[in-house]
């Protein structure tokens, strides 16, 4: 199933690049936060902004030091303000960093303030040694945690913090755009001709600063020589050496908050951003060492790493569950649905994401509790055992943007899915939401694609989609009586949809959810409500309901008219803006269809009719039906049909979309006409 109208690297190759700005602002000096921004009670850039990044400056220079040699070091200076209550949250700061044994990656020399009015007089906290705190993610990934004191409406929080590193196949990306708004971002970048980085830039904001030149460094360090004789002596010898450099200088100003629009739940993933990869080195006099910084040499360090790699060995208490979970007889889907199945009674997702498990798989089982690695790779232990062919998918969450498939990081990656093997096809699963049925992903785990992480150098790219397509299909029934249009409805929901309301069922209670219902509903009187399926996980449910309603209905002299999709899916149309600057996403294919039926009250004959019309856009991607056909035995059928077959589309078919979803809307608003006989 192709769901995508253009290539990932497309998006994160989009950059526009201007030096047009007539007025260019700048970040701060450390522990000099002008008085203004402290008493600023609202970002006039974006007044309902719960916190805005006021400055966000970056250096990162690679220099030789005569005791550690080549190193990276980056210098950042952030400064936050807190507008909201909302927004104190963005008071606490993470920096992820390696723990690599033989390698540098430290973080250090943090130090801040938090800045905050009192009766007219700004009151300066430090941020000390007790606020900081150090998290073991993995044995090889750490995060050193920063939690300001006395954050609360209004403060201004400042951070620096320095981080020296000796990876140089892991150069950190800059991000000039968060959720929240970015008064002032700044990136520079230094590195002598020795190294060769290659650029990835994404994103759709103009660039204030844009530059790029050359400048000189050097390398002295000292050797010494003790030659051995009669009387021992030793020779020093300084060297040194100059070499030019590359440099770079990036800004962006008023960068805009990314928010959530409608079909575009993961705005971050289009942040404007540059990142970076190690090409290769090649100093005077030697061989050029390049570095593959590939996603294969990425696998084949997961698979050494212990907690990692050994998850994928045979596990004794697999062995003892699996011979009853399963039998010879079933099919294969029907052994993957019973292992699923078992799994996700056994154990529940504590809303962790990551690629490591949290802790052993046999104690995860035991104890029935763990992240979303635990879930998965105990989905493979299971799989594996009753010989299917299975790998870890590591990934990105929708939340934490796109994997970039020229840039092999191993901080961007916080997911982990199973590719899994049945006959002649191949799907990914993922079992850490519990309510979905057998085809159906996670939505955050659905982020187009993921790394299948498979031993003997066979590693490779897999999309990340449903096997199956969400559906609706709504049979409906209505006449008129006593001046009001009476309908009974009974729709099936197979997917999302069904597991929300099922999910929603089970944490309110029927009677309760049905309840409330029948409060909420304003189109009228819902006079009784019935669900089926409500605990079959790979059923999808059934709603019945009868309703009176108005709504539709217009009686005027000898003709009624009638509007019977007023109000119902589609009849409006979801797209508002006048422009769009993200990608339009539907995130998952989906069906559906309406049939029905309408009863001519006596007396009447039919007026009017809408046509029947079936419109496309961009050649299938999306469908739209609406047909009818004479009455029948006093009775009108119409038939909707409704199917989203490609799921992403570019900002530049935002118009068009647009207009095509006006036609459906116009289309639904069209009214049937009676006349009195």
């Amino acid at each position: 199933m192709k769901t995508l109208r253009f290539p990932i690297l497309a998006i994160l190759f989009l950059l526009t690049i201007s030096n047009s700005f007539a007025t260019i602002q700048e970040g701060f000096k450390f522990g000099k936060i002008p008085d203004e921004f402290v008493t600023m009670k609202v970002y006039e850039t974006d007044p309902d902004a719960e916190a805005v990044v006021l400055s966000d400056v970056g250096n990162a220079k690679i220099a030789f030091s005569a005791g550690a040699g080549f190193q990276i070091t980056y210098n950042i200076h952030k400064v936050i303000k807190v507008l909201t209550k909302g927004g104190v949250s963005y008071g606490d700061f993470r920096i992820p960093y390696y723990f690599i044994p033989g390698r540098t990656d430290l973080v250090g020399s943090v130090k801040g303030y938090v800045y905050n009015e009192s009766g007219g007089t700004i009151l300066k906290e430090k941020i000390g040694k007790e606020h900081i705190f150090e998290e073991e993610v993995s044995k090889t990934y750490r995060m050193k945690k920063i939690s300001a004191p006395n954050i609360k409406e209004g403060s201004v929080i400042e951070l620096s913090y320095e981080i020296t590193s000796d990876l140089f196949s892991y150069l950190r990306e800059w991000e000039f755009q968060t959720e929240i708004p970015t008064r002032w971002s700044e990136y520079s970048l230094e590195y002598p001709e020795y190294f060769s980085f290659s650029q990835s830039a994404q994103g759709f904001e103009q660039y204030v600063i844009n530059e790029q030149s050359e400048g000189t460094g050097n390398a002295n360090w000292t050797e010494s020589e003790r030659s051995e004789g009669r009387v021992a002596q030793s020779t020093t010898t300084n060297n040194s050496v100059n070499f030019s450099t590359r440099k770079y200088h990036w800004a962006i100003q008023n960068a805009p908050a990314l928010r959530p629009e409608p079909f575009i739940d993961n705005p971050q993933s289009y942040a404007t951003k540059i990142e970076f990869q190690l090409q290769y080195l090649q100093f005077p006099n030697s061989q050029r060492q390049t570095f593959s910084g590939s996603w294969n040499t990425m696998s084949e360090e997961l698979l050494k790493d212990p907690e990692f790699g050994k998850q994928l060995e045979r596990k004794k208490f697999v062995q003892e569950a699996l011979p009853q979970l399963i039998t010879a007889e079933q099919s294969e889907q029907e052994k993957m649905i019973a292992i699923a199945d078992h799994l996700t009674r056994m154990v529940k997702w504590n809303g962790g994401s990551s690629i490591y498990p949290s802790q052993s798989l046999e104690k995860v089982y035991k104890e029935g509790v763990g992240n979303v690695a635990d879930m998965n790779f105990l989905l493979i232990a299971f799989l594996r055992e009753a010989g299917f062919e299975a790998h870890p998918v590591v990934g990105s969450t929708r939340a934490n943007g796109f994997v970039n498939p020229s840039n092999p990081v191993m901080y961007k990656l916080n997911y982990l899915s199973a590719l899994v093997k049945s006959g002649d096809k191949e799907f990914v699963m993922d079992i850490s939401d519990s309510s979905l049925p057998f085809g159906f992903l996670p939505i955050n785990g659905m982020n187009f694609r993921g790394w299948a992480v498979i031993p003997d150098n066979a590693s490779r790219w897999v999309d990340i989609y449903n096997t199956i397509p969400t559906s609706e299909t709504a049979m409906v029934t209505s006449k008129i009586t006593e001046e009001q249009i009476s309908t009974n409805v009974q729709k099936t929901t197979q997917g999302y949809q069904s597991s929300l309301i099922k999910s929603r069922i089970k944490a309110t209670g029927e009677e309760k959810y049905k309840q409330e219902m029948t409060d909420e509903f304003t189109g009228g009187e819902l006079i009784s409500i019935q669900f089926e399926n409500l605990d079959s996980k790979e059923k999808g449910i059934t709603e019945k309901y009868e309703i009176k309603t108005n709504e539709g209905l217009v009686v005027s002299g000898e003709n009624i008219y009638l509007n019977l999709f007023e109000n119902s899916y589609l009849s409006e149309n979801p797209f508002k803006l006048d422009s769009r600057v993200f990608p339009i996403d539907f995130i998952y294919p989906q069906k559906r269809q309406v049939i029905l039926n309408f009863d001519i009250p006596e007396g009447y004959s039919v007026e009017e009719m809408p046509q029947s019309t079936m419109i496309q856009f961009n050649e299938k991607a999306i469908v739209y039906s609406f047909r009818t056909a004479p009455p029948v035995n006093g009775r009108i059928t119409i038939r909707l049909a409704y199917q989203v077959n490609e799921t992403l589309f570019k900002a530049d078919e935002y118009q068009n979309l647009k207009d095509f979803f006006d036609l459906i809307a116009s289309k639904q608003k069209e009214a049937i006409v009676l006349k009195k006989i």
